[in-house]
Protein backbone atom coordinates (compact mmCIF):
# COMPACT_ATOMS: atom_id res chain seq x y z
CA UNK A 1 0.00 0.00 0.00
CA UNK A 2 1.60 3.46 -1.03
CA UNK A 3 2.57 5.66 1.70
CA UNK A 4 0.23 8.63 1.97
CA UNK A 5 1.97 11.89 1.16
CA UNK A 6 2.07 14.50 4.40
CA UNK A 7 1.82 18.62 3.44
CA UNK A 8 2.65 19.34 6.71
CA UNK A 9 5.80 21.29 7.16
CA UNK A 10 8.59 20.70 9.28
CA UNK A 11 8.33 23.17 11.78
CA UNK A 12 4.40 22.37 12.20
CA UNK A 13 4.96 18.68 12.57
CA UNK A 14 7.65 19.07 15.05
CA UNK A 15 5.84 21.74 16.89
CA UNK A 16 7.77 24.85 16.71
CA UNK A 17 5.30 27.04 15.73
CA UNK A 18 7.17 29.85 14.13
CA UNK A 19 7.41 31.58 10.63
CA UNK A 20 10.01 31.02 8.46
CA UNK A 21 11.03 34.62 9.48
CA UNK A 22 11.99 33.72 12.49
CA UNK A 23 13.85 30.46 11.97
CA UNK A 24 17.26 29.84 11.45
CA UNK A 25 17.15 27.27 9.24
CA UNK A 26 15.00 26.33 5.87
CA UNK A 27 11.62 25.43 6.27
CA UNK A 28 9.94 22.61 4.16
CA UNK A 29 7.32 20.45 3.75
CA UNK A 30 7.74 16.73 5.03
CA UNK A 31 7.41 14.99 1.69
CA UNK A 32 9.21 17.77 -0.50
CA UNK A 33 11.93 20.24 -1.26
CA UNK A 34 13.20 23.31 -1.21
CA UNK A 35 14.17 24.71 -4.29
CA UNK A 36 17.26 26.02 -3.10
CA UNK A 37 21.05 24.75 -2.74
CA UNK A 38 24.36 24.82 -0.93
CA UNK A 39 26.47 26.80 -1.91
CA UNK A 40 30.14 27.14 -1.33
CA UNK A 41 30.64 31.22 -1.84
CA UNK A 42 27.34 31.91 0.52
CA UNK A 43 29.05 29.35 3.43
CA UNK A 44 32.87 31.16 3.28
CA UNK A 45 30.40 34.81 3.40
CA UNK A 46 28.51 33.34 6.44
CA UNK A 47 31.40 34.00 9.02
CA UNK A 48 29.83 31.87 11.91
CA UNK A 49 31.77 29.07 13.47
CA UNK A 50 29.26 26.41 11.62
CA UNK A 51 30.17 27.90 8.59
CA UNK A 52 33.98 28.32 9.51
CA UNK A 53 33.99 24.43 9.84
CA UNK A 54 31.74 23.54 7.18
CA UNK A 55 33.93 26.00 4.83
CA UNK A 56 37.38 23.81 6.33
CA UNK A 57 35.77 20.66 5.57
CA UNK A 58 34.83 21.85 1.76
CA UNK A 59 38.24 23.03 1.33
CA UNK A 60 39.85 19.74 2.63
CA UNK A 61 37.66 18.03 0.52
CA UNK A 62 38.42 19.92 -2.33
CA UNK A 63 42.64 19.78 -1.74
CA UNK A 64 42.05 16.26 -1.72
CA UNK A 65 40.49 16.11 -5.20
CA UNK A 66 42.69 18.10 -6.78
CA UNK A 67 45.83 15.93 -5.57
CA UNK A 68 43.88 13.47 -6.74
CA UNK A 69 43.91 14.71 -9.96
CA UNK A 70 46.85 15.95 -10.64
CA UNK A 71 48.74 12.71 -9.82
CA UNK A 72 46.57 10.90 -11.66
CA UNK A 73 45.27 8.78 -8.42
CA UNK A 74 41.62 7.46 -10.50
CA UNK A 75 41.15 5.54 -7.77
CA UNK A 76 40.90 8.07 -5.18
CA UNK A 77 38.98 10.20 -7.61
CA UNK A 78 36.39 7.28 -7.63
CA UNK A 79 36.51 6.89 -3.77
CA UNK A 80 36.23 10.60 -3.63
CA UNK A 81 33.02 10.76 -6.08
CA UNK A 82 30.95 7.24 -6.11
CA UNK A 83 28.09 7.64 -4.57
CA UNK A 84 28.25 11.35 -3.50
CA UNK A 85 26.68 13.25 -6.14
CA UNK A 86 23.52 12.14 -4.90
CA UNK A 87 21.63 14.39 -2.22
CA UNK A 88 21.13 12.41 1.70
CA UNK A 89 18.34 11.40 2.05
CA UNK A 90 17.85 13.53 5.50
CA UNK A 91 18.42 16.62 3.49
CA UNK A 92 15.29 18.39 1.69
CA UNK A 93 16.96 21.01 -0.92
CA UNK A 94 16.69 21.11 -4.80
CA UNK A 95 14.26 19.32 -7.08
CA UNK A 96 11.03 17.97 -5.73
CA UNK A 97 11.42 13.79 -4.43
CA UNK A 98 8.59 12.83 -6.32
CA UNK A 99 9.77 14.78 -9.36
CA UNK A 100 13.17 12.59 -8.99
CA UNK A 101 11.72 9.33 -7.93
CA UNK A 102 13.66 6.37 -9.31
CA UNK A 103 16.00 8.81 -11.59
CA UNK A 104 19.03 9.20 -9.28
CA UNK A 105 21.99 9.43 -10.62
CA UNK A 106 22.95 6.61 -13.02
CA UNK A 107 26.10 5.02 -12.81
CA UNK A 108 27.15 5.97 -16.41
CA UNK A 109 26.83 9.73 -16.16
CA UNK A 110 28.25 9.29 -12.54
CA UNK A 111 31.54 7.22 -14.32
CA UNK A 112 31.48 10.19 -17.27
CA UNK A 113 31.75 12.84 -14.54
CA UNK A 114 34.55 10.98 -12.76
CA UNK A 115 36.32 11.04 -15.89
CA UNK A 116 35.47 14.34 -17.05
CA UNK A 117 37.11 15.58 -13.40
CA UNK A 118 39.73 12.69 -14.21
CA UNK A 119 40.52 14.60 -17.37
CA UNK A 120 40.03 17.97 -16.67
CA UNK A 121 43.03 20.93 -17.75
CA UNK A 122 41.11 23.11 -15.24
CA UNK A 123 41.69 21.27 -12.72
CA UNK A 124 45.14 20.32 -13.13
CA UNK A 125 46.37 24.27 -14.47
CA UNK A 126 44.75 25.62 -11.03
CA UNK A 127 41.79 27.68 -13.07
CA UNK A 128 39.12 26.00 -10.75
CA UNK A 129 39.87 27.74 -7.07
CA UNK A 130 36.55 26.59 -5.40
CA UNK A 131 34.35 23.14 -5.56
CA UNK A 132 31.64 25.49 -6.23
CA UNK A 133 32.93 26.15 -9.66
CA UNK A 134 33.15 22.75 -11.12
CA UNK A 135 29.63 23.62 -12.42
CA UNK A 136 31.13 25.66 -14.98
CA UNK A 137 33.82 23.06 -16.34
CA UNK A 138 32.10 19.54 -15.77
CA UNK A 139 29.19 18.46 -18.13
CA UNK A 140 26.31 16.77 -16.01
CA UNK A 141 27.34 18.83 -12.64
CA UNK A 142 24.92 21.56 -12.28
CA UNK A 143 24.24 23.18 -9.25
CA UNK A 144 22.09 20.57 -8.17
CA UNK A 145 25.16 17.64 -7.85
CA UNK A 146 27.73 20.41 -6.84
CA UNK A 147 25.06 21.28 -3.42
CA UNK A 148 24.34 17.63 -3.29
CA UNK A 149 28.23 17.47 -2.91
CA UNK A 150 28.98 20.05 -0.53
CA UNK A 151 25.64 18.55 1.65
CA UNK A 152 27.33 15.01 1.84
CA UNK A 153 30.73 16.49 2.71
CA UNK A 154 29.38 18.64 5.42
CA UNK A 155 26.78 16.70 6.52
CA UNK A 156 28.19 15.93 10.02
CA UNK A 157 28.51 19.53 10.71
CA UNK A 158 24.37 20.09 9.73
CA UNK A 159 23.73 17.03 11.95
CA UNK A 160 25.44 19.14 14.98
CA UNK A 161 23.61 22.00 13.80
CA UNK A 162 20.03 20.09 13.55
CA UNK A 163 20.51 19.05 17.02
CA UNK A 164 20.94 22.37 18.23
CA UNK A 165 17.53 23.72 16.85
CA UNK A 166 16.40 20.47 18.42
CA UNK A 167 17.39 21.14 21.40
CA UNK A 168 16.39 25.14 21.11
CA UNK A 169 12.67 24.06 20.18
CA UNK A 170 12.45 21.22 22.74
CA UNK A 171 12.25 18.71 19.66
CA UNK A 172 12.28 15.18 20.35
CA UNK A 173 14.96 13.17 18.26
CA UNK A 174 16.48 9.65 18.46
CA UNK A 175 20.15 8.61 17.92
CA UNK A 176 20.13 8.28 13.93
CA UNK A 177 23.88 7.13 11.93
CA UNK A 178 24.67 9.67 9.61
CA UNK A 179 26.90 7.89 6.46
CA UNK A 180 29.54 8.78 5.18
CA UNK A 181 30.47 12.45 5.73
CA UNK A 182 33.91 13.90 4.88
CA UNK A 183 36.38 13.90 7.81
CA UNK A 184 38.64 16.74 7.51
CA UNK A 185 41.09 15.33 10.30
CA UNK A 186 41.59 11.58 8.70
CA UNK A 187 41.01 12.78 4.80
CA UNK A 188 38.39 10.12 4.62
CA UNK A 189 34.99 9.51 4.72
CA UNK A 190 33.21 8.81 8.28
CA UNK A 191 30.05 7.65 9.75
CA UNK A 192 28.82 8.67 13.11
CA UNK A 193 25.48 8.32 15.50
CA UNK A 194 24.04 11.76 16.10
CA UNK A 195 20.68 13.01 17.24
CA UNK A 196 18.21 13.18 14.87
CA UNK A 197 14.44 14.72 14.44
CA UNK A 198 12.80 11.21 12.92
CA UNK A 199 9.49 10.56 11.80
CA UNK A 200 8.56 7.24 11.19
CA UNK A 201 11.33 5.68 9.12
CA UNK A 202 12.48 8.82 7.69
CA UNK A 203 15.09 11.21 9.71
CA UNK A 204 16.10 15.01 8.75
CA UNK A 205 18.80 17.22 8.90
CA UNK A 206 17.88 21.27 8.65
CA UNK A 207 19.99 23.54 6.71
CA UNK A 208 21.42 27.44 7.57
CA UNK A 209 19.12 30.10 5.96
CA UNK A 210 22.17 31.36 5.12
CA UNK A 211 24.09 28.45 3.11
CA UNK A 212 21.67 28.25 0.85
CA UNK A 213 20.91 30.27 -2.78
CA UNK A 214 18.31 30.25 -5.55
CA UNK A 215 20.02 28.28 -8.59
CA UNK A 216 20.44 31.72 -10.41
CA UNK A 217 22.38 32.58 -7.86
CA UNK A 218 24.91 30.52 -7.50
CA UNK A 219 28.02 29.46 -10.00
CA UNK A 220 26.15 28.69 -13.43
CA UNK A 221 27.50 27.89 -16.35
CA UNK A 222 25.08 29.64 -18.61
CA UNK A 223 24.88 32.57 -17.00
CA UNK A 224 28.61 33.44 -16.61
CA UNK A 225 28.51 32.79 -20.67
CA UNK A 226 25.44 35.31 -20.68
CA UNK A 227 26.71 37.89 -18.51
CA UNK A 228 30.83 37.64 -18.40
CA UNK A 229 31.65 35.53 -21.75
CA UNK A 230 29.83 37.50 -24.07
CA UNK A 231 30.06 40.72 -22.73
CA UNK A 232 34.07 40.34 -22.90
CA UNK A 233 33.54 39.86 -26.66
CA UNK A 234 30.94 42.68 -26.93
CA UNK A 235 34.20 44.96 -25.35
CA UNK A 236 36.65 43.62 -27.62
CA UNK A 237 34.86 44.15 -30.55
CA UNK A 238 34.06 47.64 -29.81
CA UNK A 239 37.78 48.38 -28.69
CA UNK A 240 38.38 46.86 -32.57
CA UNK A 241 35.90 49.17 -33.90
CA UNK A 242 36.37 52.23 -32.30
CA UNK A 243 40.38 51.99 -33.33
CA UNK A 244 39.15 51.29 -36.97
CA UNK A 245 36.75 54.02 -36.72
CA UNK A 246 39.65 56.59 -35.34
CA UNK A 247 42.10 55.65 -38.13
CA UNK A 248 39.30 55.85 -40.55
CA UNK A 249 38.11 59.18 -39.02
CA UNK A 250 34.56 57.40 -39.23
CA UNK A 251 31.73 57.50 -36.71
CA UNK A 252 32.24 54.61 -34.33
CA UNK A 253 29.88 51.36 -34.72
CA UNK A 254 28.02 50.29 -31.92
CA UNK A 255 28.34 46.70 -30.89
CA UNK A 256 25.81 45.35 -29.18
CA UNK A 257 25.35 41.70 -27.37
CA UNK A 258 22.17 40.38 -29.64
CA UNK A 259 24.99 41.08 -32.57
CA UNK A 260 27.79 38.89 -30.48
CA UNK A 261 25.02 36.15 -30.08
CA UNK A 262 23.95 35.88 -33.79
CA UNK A 263 28.02 34.86 -34.64
CA UNK A 264 29.47 33.83 -31.28
CA UNK A 265 33.39 33.32 -30.99
CA UNK A 266 32.69 30.72 -28.69
CA UNK A 267 29.52 28.38 -27.96
CA UNK A 268 27.88 28.02 -24.54
CA UNK A 269 29.36 24.59 -24.46
CA UNK A 270 31.11 23.64 -20.97
CA UNK A 271 34.51 23.02 -23.23
CA UNK A 272 34.74 26.17 -24.40
CA UNK A 273 33.97 27.45 -21.63
CA UNK A 274 36.78 25.91 -19.72
CA UNK A 275 38.90 26.71 -22.07
CA UNK A 276 38.27 30.56 -22.47
CA UNK A 277 38.53 30.60 -18.63
CA UNK A 278 41.69 29.53 -18.82
CA UNK A 279 42.83 31.67 -21.42
CA UNK A 280 40.81 35.20 -19.25
CA UNK A 281 41.17 34.66 -15.74
CA UNK A 282 40.58 38.55 -15.23
CA UNK A 283 37.34 37.67 -16.33
CA UNK A 284 36.48 34.70 -13.78
CA UNK A 285 37.49 37.03 -10.90
CA UNK A 286 34.78 39.59 -11.67
CA UNK A 287 32.44 36.98 -11.49
CA UNK A 288 34.12 35.64 -8.55
CA UNK A 289 33.87 38.90 -6.89
CA UNK A 290 30.44 39.05 -7.30
CA UNK A 291 29.65 35.77 -6.29
CA UNK A 292 31.54 36.68 -3.12
CA UNK A 293 28.98 40.15 -2.79
CA UNK A 294 26.15 37.38 -2.94
CA UNK A 295 22.73 38.01 -4.04
CA UNK A 296 19.82 40.40 -3.08
CA UNK A 297 18.29 39.62 -0.10
CA UNK A 298 16.13 36.33 -0.23
CA UNK A 299 12.56 35.44 1.44
CA UNK A 300 12.91 31.72 2.10
CA UNK A 301 9.12 31.53 2.92
CA UNK A 302 8.23 32.53 -0.78
CA UNK A 303 10.78 30.18 -2.21
CA UNK A 304 9.28 27.10 -0.36
CA UNK A 305 5.72 28.52 -0.53
CA UNK A 306 5.38 28.99 2.89
CA UNK A 307 4.40 32.38 2.73
CA UNK A 308 0.74 31.74 2.37
CA UNK A 309 1.02 30.64 5.93
CA UNK A 310 3.97 33.00 7.62
CA UNK A 311 1.59 35.68 5.63
CA UNK A 312 -1.33 35.94 7.57
CA UNK A 313 0.58 36.36 10.70
CA UNK A 314 1.87 39.40 9.22
CA UNK A 315 -1.66 40.72 8.36
CA UNK A 316 -2.91 39.38 11.69
CA UNK A 317 -0.19 41.60 13.64
CA UNK A 318 -1.20 44.80 11.34
CA UNK A 319 -4.71 44.58 12.48
CA UNK A 320 -3.83 44.04 15.67
CA UNK A 321 -1.78 47.53 15.24
CA UNK A 322 -4.56 49.48 13.94
CA UNK A 323 -6.86 47.79 17.14
CA UNK A 324 -4.50 48.95 19.80
CA UNK A 325 -5.52 51.57 21.52
CA UNK A 326 -2.82 54.58 21.77
CA UNK A 327 -1.46 55.07 26.09
CA UNK A 328 0.37 53.58 28.64
CA UNK A 329 -2.52 50.66 29.31
CA UNK A 330 -1.69 49.24 26.04
CA UNK A 331 2.17 49.73 26.29
CA UNK A 332 3.33 46.10 26.36
CA UNK A 333 0.87 44.96 23.25
CA UNK A 334 2.45 47.93 21.57
CA UNK A 335 5.95 46.86 22.26
CA UNK A 336 4.93 42.81 21.39
CA UNK A 337 3.55 44.06 17.96
CA UNK A 338 6.47 46.40 16.98
CA UNK A 339 8.55 43.42 17.69
CA UNK A 340 6.89 40.91 15.89
CA UNK A 341 7.11 43.50 12.63
CA UNK A 342 10.51 44.33 13.13
CA UNK A 343 11.27 40.38 13.27
CA UNK A 344 9.61 40.44 10.00
CA UNK A 345 10.92 43.88 8.22
CA UNK A 346 15.03 42.70 9.13
CA UNK A 347 14.91 39.56 8.85
CA UNK A 348 17.84 39.71 6.21
CA UNK A 349 19.63 42.49 8.06
CA UNK A 350 19.37 41.87 11.82
CA UNK A 351 19.43 39.51 14.02
CA UNK A 352 19.15 38.67 17.88
CA UNK A 353 16.19 40.07 18.25
CA UNK A 354 15.36 40.42 21.80
CA UNK A 355 12.56 42.16 24.06
CA UNK A 356 13.25 43.76 27.47
CA UNK A 357 16.92 43.76 27.52
CA UNK A 358 18.46 44.96 31.01
CA UNK A 359 21.82 47.02 30.64
CA UNK A 360 23.54 48.96 33.26
CA UNK A 361 23.92 45.80 35.74
CA UNK A 362 19.98 45.50 35.55
CA UNK A 363 19.70 48.89 36.47
CA UNK A 364 17.94 49.76 32.77
CA UNK A 365 16.09 48.33 29.93
CA UNK A 366 15.90 48.54 26.11
CA UNK A 367 12.61 47.97 24.95
CA UNK A 368 13.93 46.17 21.93
CA UNK A 369 17.63 45.49 20.81
CA UNK A 370 18.95 43.70 17.56
CA UNK A 371 22.25 43.08 16.19
CA UNK A 372 22.73 44.00 12.49
CA UNK A 373 24.32 41.62 9.91
CA UNK A 374 24.89 40.54 6.33
CA UNK A 375 25.29 43.58 3.60
CA UNK A 376 23.89 46.21 2.42
CA UNK A 377 22.51 50.42 3.69
CA UNK A 378 21.98 49.09 6.88
CA UNK A 379 25.25 47.85 7.65
CA UNK A 380 27.05 51.07 5.90
CA UNK A 381 24.63 52.76 8.45
CA UNK A 382 25.74 51.25 11.16
CA UNK A 383 29.86 51.31 10.20
CA UNK A 384 29.32 54.95 10.15
CA UNK A 385 27.89 55.41 13.38
CA UNK A 386 29.62 52.68 15.28
CA UNK A 387 26.90 50.37 16.33
CA UNK A 388 27.06 46.66 16.45
CA UNK A 389 23.96 46.43 17.74
CA UNK A 390 20.70 49.05 17.65
CA UNK A 391 18.51 49.81 20.24
CA UNK A 392 14.72 50.28 19.86
CA UNK A 393 12.06 52.04 22.42
CA UNK A 394 8.67 51.77 21.60
CA UNK A 395 6.24 54.60 22.86
CA UNK A 396 2.75 53.91 22.49
CA UNK A 397 2.43 57.80 21.88
CA UNK A 398 -0.37 59.94 19.91
CA UNK A 399 1.23 63.25 21.55
CA UNK A 400 4.03 65.15 21.56
CA UNK A 401 7.54 63.10 21.70
CA UNK A 402 9.22 65.50 24.57
CA UNK A 403 13.22 65.55 25.71
CA UNK A 404 12.33 62.36 28.60
CA UNK A 405 11.25 60.08 25.10
CA UNK A 406 14.51 61.00 23.41
CA UNK A 407 16.35 61.12 26.27
CA UNK A 408 16.00 57.76 27.33
CA UNK A 409 17.24 56.29 23.92
CA UNK A 410 20.01 59.08 23.66
CA UNK A 411 21.28 58.12 27.01
CA UNK A 412 21.97 54.33 25.44
CA UNK A 413 23.96 55.51 22.98
CA UNK A 414 27.70 56.30 23.07
CA UNK A 415 31.00 56.03 21.03
CA UNK A 416 31.17 52.26 22.66
CA UNK A 417 27.59 51.07 22.31
CA UNK A 418 27.05 52.86 19.32
CA UNK A 419 25.28 56.03 18.13
CA UNK A 420 22.42 54.80 15.89
CA UNK A 421 19.02 54.39 17.87
CA UNK A 422 15.39 53.91 16.61
CA UNK A 423 12.10 55.06 18.51
CA UNK A 424 8.67 54.04 17.76
CA UNK A 425 5.61 55.90 18.68
CA UNK A 426 1.82 55.97 17.01
CA UNK A 427 1.78 59.05 15.21
CA UNK A 428 3.67 62.34 15.15
CA UNK A 429 1.56 65.62 14.87
CA UNK A 430 3.95 68.57 14.83
CA UNK A 431 6.96 67.16 12.53
CA UNK A 432 8.91 70.22 13.54
CA UNK A 433 9.20 68.98 16.66
CA UNK A 434 10.41 65.86 15.86
CA UNK A 435 13.01 67.21 13.81
CA UNK A 436 14.33 69.75 16.01
CA UNK A 437 15.22 66.80 18.69
CA UNK A 438 16.94 64.07 16.30
CA UNK A 439 18.33 66.94 14.32
CA UNK A 440 19.98 68.63 17.25
CA UNK A 441 21.56 65.49 18.93
CA UNK A 442 23.31 64.49 15.93
CA UNK A 443 24.71 68.30 15.38
CA UNK A 444 25.67 68.40 18.99
CA UNK A 445 27.07 64.70 20.29
CA UNK A 446 27.03 62.95 16.96
CA UNK A 447 23.78 60.36 17.61
CA UNK A 448 21.42 59.30 15.17
CA UNK A 449 17.61 58.43 16.32
CA UNK A 450 15.34 57.05 13.52
CA UNK A 451 11.50 58.24 14.18
CA UNK A 452 9.35 55.51 12.92
CA UNK A 453 5.50 56.07 13.47
CA UNK A 454 2.48 53.59 12.58
CA UNK A 455 2.62 55.23 9.05
CA UNK A 456 6.19 54.33 8.20
CA UNK A 457 6.56 51.18 9.94
CA UNK A 458 3.56 49.83 7.42
CA UNK A 459 5.69 51.24 4.66
CA UNK A 460 8.73 48.95 6.14
CA UNK A 461 5.86 46.13 6.44
CA UNK A 462 4.61 46.77 2.76
CA UNK A 463 8.37 46.75 1.33
CA UNK A 464 9.03 44.37 3.05
CA UNK A 465 6.34 41.85 1.50
CA UNK A 466 6.74 42.90 -1.39
CA UNK A 467 10.64 41.70 -1.50
CA UNK A 468 11.43 45.52 -2.08
CA UNK A 469 14.90 45.05 -0.34
CA UNK A 470 16.12 48.79 -1.94
CA UNK A 471 12.94 50.14 -1.10
CA UNK A 472 13.55 49.80 2.49
CA UNK A 473 17.09 51.05 2.16
CA UNK A 474 16.00 54.18 0.32
CA UNK A 475 13.69 55.22 3.20
CA UNK A 476 16.46 54.94 6.01
CA UNK A 477 18.38 56.97 3.66
CA UNK A 478 15.89 59.36 3.40
CA UNK A 479 15.43 58.64 6.84
CA UNK A 480 19.44 59.58 7.47
CA UNK A 481 19.11 62.96 4.98
CA UNK A 482 16.12 64.31 7.31
CA UNK A 483 18.36 63.73 10.52
CA UNK A 484 21.45 65.11 9.12
CA UNK A 485 19.82 67.87 7.03
CA UNK A 486 16.72 68.68 9.56
CA UNK A 487 14.30 68.19 6.89
CA UNK A 488 11.11 65.90 7.35
CA UNK A 489 8.97 64.38 4.55
CA UNK A 490 6.00 62.65 5.01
Amino acid sequence: MEEKKSFLWFSQYFGIHQPQYKLPFVDFLLDGDVPLYLDSYAIAKDGSELAILCHQAIVSYFQALLEAVKSGNTIQIKNLIRGRLVEPKEIHLGVSKRAREGVGLGRVQEGQIIQAITKSNALTGGAILDIQELELHIDGLGPDKVSDLIANVIKNHLADFTQEVCDHYNVETRPCVVNLFWDADTLQWASKSYDLPVKGRDSYILIPKDFVRREQDTVNHRHFYDHYVLDFYVREKQTALDSLAAALKTPPTRVTKSSIKKDPPISSKKTDISNFIQKHPEVIGQYRQKLEQGPQPLDYAVVSGKAEIDDKLIQDTLKKLDKTPAGQNYATQYQDIVFELLTFIFDWCIQNLEKEYTVDQNRGRIDIIGDRYGEGFLKELCDRFNATSIPMECKNYNGKLGNNEFNQLADRLSPETGLLGFLFCRRIKKREDIIQHVSGRYMMHKKCIFVFDDQRLKSLVEMRHSQNYKGIEALLRKMLREVRYGSYES
